[in-house]
């Protein structure tokens, strides 16, 4: 059977207009869910007025000092915070499963959250600086962010001196995670009621402590490292096919794993320093993402990012709204990412992932 050259590249072509469509979707909706939630939280505003305020202050028109104060001074930096959070963890997901060829990779499961939550649970439980002449208001960020890159270290420590498999290097970043957690609970079960409430707030992850002292080091980190991540689309690519195959193609899998996982690593430990734990969306985003734009990390990357984006500011949105005083953002992204991930795993074929 002779294949029409110029149909398989129309077909191509049109194949990618369509993922290219679904990631600009994505990115409209995260636009859309920035501006809604806006409208959100315990200051009563209308979301039309919480938007025009937003704008107004852009445009330097005149605006209510309070609304100004409540609107741009404390829900604009939680909503990028929520943005860099969700396109950032989605993005580490997506590079962890690649790497792994395990659609149960992620920032999660590989320890990284579990070491920030411990690095926060010694500032805040014990009041213990693991860098010396940090100021007392910096503490936490700094345990959180030095702690949640101890399991990638020790992985990368023992594939040095041991040819670990992946499966191997996922085993050891989980049997991390399991010992990184059962020392903050013993933390926070000996600790007084104040701080363990911290701890908790902390475990569960929130955006409450999203500032605009923060977003410039989550944005700066987040940028640099999802461009050089995206840089390794291609190799990333070719890691699809099985060690074996890579090197007969010239690369490297260990060194394309190492590096990737790394940098993704740092993109995570960047997030969570400031916002907690907040689980699901490495997991879930790349998944959802993969199903509209397939594997291919040219588009997957973008896409699983702006994905993760929406789904993280509509997850905020709900948390903000929910009880007296607003739950986690994390509670939230758990209860919609759990019954989601279950619906794409009853729902996706085999060859979606892979």
């Amino acid at each position: 059977m002779i294949l029409d050259s110029a149909a398989v590249k129309g077909q191509y072509k049109s194949g990618n207009r369509k993922r290219v469509v679904w990631t600009v979707a994505f990115v409209l909706l995260a636009i859309a869910l920035f501006l809604v939630t806006l409208g959100f939280g315990v200051f009563k505003i209308s979301l039309v007025d919480a938007v025009k305020a937003f704008f107004d202050h852009l445009l330097g028109n005149e605006v209510d000092p309070r609304v100004d104060e409540y609107i741009w001074n404390t829900r604009v930096p939680r909503a990028i915070g929520a943005l860099i959070t969700g396109a950032g963890l989605s993005i580490a997901g997506v590079v962890m499963q690649n790497d792994f060829k395990n659609p149960l990779a992620e920032p999660y499961t590989m320890g990284i959250s579990s070491g920030a939550f411990l690095g926060a649970t010694l500032g805040i439980i014990l009041n213990i600086s693991v860098i010396p002449f940090v100021p007392s208001g910096s503490m936490v960020v700094a345990n959180a962010y030095v702690f949640s890159l101890i399991p990638v270290a020790i992985i990368a420590l023992f594939s040095k001196f041991r040819k670990l498999t992946p499966m191997s290097m996922i085993l050891t970043g989980i049997a991390v995670m399991f010992l990184f957690s059962s020392i903050s609970q013993i933390l926070m079960v000996t600790a007084p009621s104040e701080s363990m409430a911290d701890a908790y707030s902390w475990r569960v992850g929130s955006l409450d402590r999203v500032r605009w002292d923060a977003v410039p080091m989550m944005l700066a980190s987040t940028v640099v490292l999802s461009v050089v991540l995206y840089m390794f689309a291609r190799r990333l690519n070719v890691m699809y096919v099985g060690d074996r195959s890579v090197k007969t193609l010239g690369e490297n899998p260990m060194t394309i794993r190492l590096v990737t996982m790394v940098l993704a690593s740092l993109l995570t430990a960047g997030i969570v320093s400031y916002t907690g734990t907040i689980g699901f969306i490495g997991l879930v985003g790349p998944h959802v993402a993969r199903i509209f734009v397939g594997s291919n990390n040219r588009y997957l990357i973008p896409a699983s990012a702006a994905f993760g984006a929406a789904f993280i500011l509509f997850a905020d949105t709900v948390a903000k709204v929910s009880g007296i005083n607003g739950l986690p953002v994390g509670v939230i992204s758990a209860m919609v990412g759990g019954p989601l991930f279950m619906w794409i795993l009853i729902r996706q074929r085999k060859n979606v992932w892979a």
